[in-house]
């Protein structure tokens, strides 16, 4: 029975992880978006590589912290990412561009269907 309540404990901790991993990364990347431009962190990669990576991890998180509804998360996330680009009319030293929208929508979109994926996989293992 140890071992039973060992892994639901476990499955419990690493979904709330997930769960935390992904608001943080909302939380970041609403910051950066709305952020006037002088405060956007530098990288040396191509900044919609940038956009793509940054919304393909926050989808998979959301898809695995919140498993139990994965396409509306993934739904949810690839809309809102697009959308997150809107945001930027607030913001006078920004613009709302479309290819950035697609950009992010895009990295959302891979990311959800990597954590389902990764859900699926773990599921067929785990049986």
């Amino acid at each position: 029975m140890s071992d039973v309540s060992d892994q639901i404990a476990s499955g419990l901790t690493f979904v709330v992880v997930a769960q935390a991993i992904a608001w943080v990364l909302l939380v970041f990347i609403l910051f950066v978006t709305i952020a006037p431009i002088r405060l956007r962190p530098r990288t040396i990669t191509h900044v919609n590589l940038d956009r793509s990576l940054a919304f393909a991890a926050m989808a998979f998180f959301f898809v695995l912290g919140y498993s139990q509804s994965p396409m509306l998360i993934a739904i949810s996330c690839t809309v809102g990412a697009g959308l997150s680009e809107l945001l930027q009319v607030f913001s006078p030293s920004r613009h709302a561009r479309m290819p950035d929208a697609l950009a992010k929508s895009v990295g959302a979109a891979v990311g959800a269907i990597a954590a389902m994926a990764t859900l699926t996989t773990s599921a067929l293992v785990g049986h």
